[in-house]
């Protein structure tokens, strides 16, 4: 008898794989990154990456480098700015899911939490915003030992692209994504390409 997928709308099948749902090295190192580049400080300025969603869809366009393009190139940034984003390129890591509110990775509590435990990344609450999420000063640091190594030359471009372009909200993230026949076409729990 095959099993059942959980019929509740808001979390995942049943059936998927508790490898899933487990933190990789990748995934934590990504996530690191990304959390460091949307929360580095300028003069006298405390910096947060606010909230989970807001950090799923940054998430999703930086492993993604095929989406990155498209929703650059709807937002009117010109082509010879993303030249070095190859849409060819495959998604990095492990799929994601499309949840309620568009591209999720089960991963992510343990990812956070990892980060969180280490004391790589600190949480605060934000009024009316949910979480924010920073690196910590020695997660800055490991932070930046990653930029300067040649592996994460893709990953640091993306990066780049993301905070300069697209530092929105959560929602007006989604958004975007909504605009993606791969996203909305999508069932709940359908891995995306």
């Amino acid at each position: 008898m095959p099993v059942q997928a959980n019929r509740r709308d808001d979390g995942p099948p049943a059936a998927l794989p508790r490898a899933r749902f487990r933190p990789s090295r990748e995934a934590e190192a990504r996530l690191l990154l990304l959390i460091d580049a949307f929360s580095r400080k300028g003069k006298d300025q405390v910096r947060y990456l606010e909230g989970r969603v807001k950090l799923a869809k940054l998430d999703f366009l930086l492993r993604y480098p095929r989406h990155l393009r498209r929703v650059l190139l709807a937002q009117g940034i010109h082509p010879s700015q993303i030249d070095g984003i190859d849409p060819d390129d495959a998604p990095l890591d492990a799929r994601m899911m499309r949840y309620r509110y568009g591209p999720w990775d089960p991963s992510y509590y343990a990812v956070l939490g990892s980060l969180i435990g280490r004391g790589l990344v600190e949480v605060t609450p934000l009024p009316g915003k949910g979480f924010g999420y920073r690196t910590s000063p020695f997660g800055a640091r490991l932070a930046s030992d990653l930029r300067s190594d040649e592996s994460f030359t893709h990953i640091n471009l993306r990066l780049r692209l993301l905070r300069r372009n697209l530092d929105k909200s959560g929602n007006t993230l989604k958004n975007y994504l909504y605009e993606l026949p791969e996203i909305t076409d999508a069932t709940w729990h359908e891995d995306l390409t």
